[in-house]
């Protein structure tokens, strides 16, 4: 069977794509006439997406995603679950849409060894003192609070290619834990 990403339409049986997918993991606002709300874009290419939501529009609604000054319409081609495929109407510029704005890989190392500059500098001018241990159970609201942190970690991280590109598997672990996260705090 295929896997959600590679979802059989009509006019490609045999999953293949017409353009290559670049995958990403960034937070876009959808609307269309029945549905609206923050989605998560995992993966695109010049003529499509595919999207992640808890409310999504059927299989051949008009729709649009916007992120910052960015905005795109399409029709969605296919809806499984909380996932569905846009076709673009017009073509994508994937590059403006990841994490990183584009940026160069040059752009990328000189902001790795600043913060790594500046970390060194904080820790030999402060020691440290170890967190405190949690001595109470945790309930409803600080498990929500905690996928919230997670879920603003694994976007920081999305932000980076390389580290999209080199930790893809964990960045998906971390997303299923913030889920898992989210699902005990709605249970209790």
């Amino acid at each position: 069977m295929p896997s959600l990403a590679y979802q059989l339409t009509p006019d490609r049986p045999d999953c293949s794509r017409r353009a290559p997918r670049t995958n990403m993991f960034v937070i876009a606002d959808l609307a269309s006439t029945t549905a609206s709300g923050k989605v998560k874009i995992r993966n695109m290419s010049a003529s499509g997406a595919m999207i992640e939501g808890p409310a999504l529009p059927p299989s051949s609604a008009h729709c649009r995603i916007r992120r910052g000054g960015l905005e795109l319409e399409g029709e969605v081609v296919w809806v499984a679950g909380n996932r569905a495929g846009i076709r673009f109407d017009g073509t994508a510029h994937v590059a403006d849409w990841l994490p990183n704005g584009g940026r160069t890989q040059s752009d990328v190392d000189r902001a790795v060894a600043e913060a790594k500059n500046g970390y060194a500098t904080h820790q030999a001018s402060e020691p440290r003192q170890p967190a405190p241990l949690i001595s109470r159970p945790v309930d409803a609201d600080q498990a929500a609070e905690v996928a919230d942190q997670l879920e603003r970690l694994a976007d920081a991280l999305s932000g980076d290619a390389e580290v999209v590109m080199r930790h893809m598997n964990r960045l998906q672990a971390l997303d299923l834990a913030v889920q898992t996260l989210r699902k005990l705090a709605d249970q209790r």
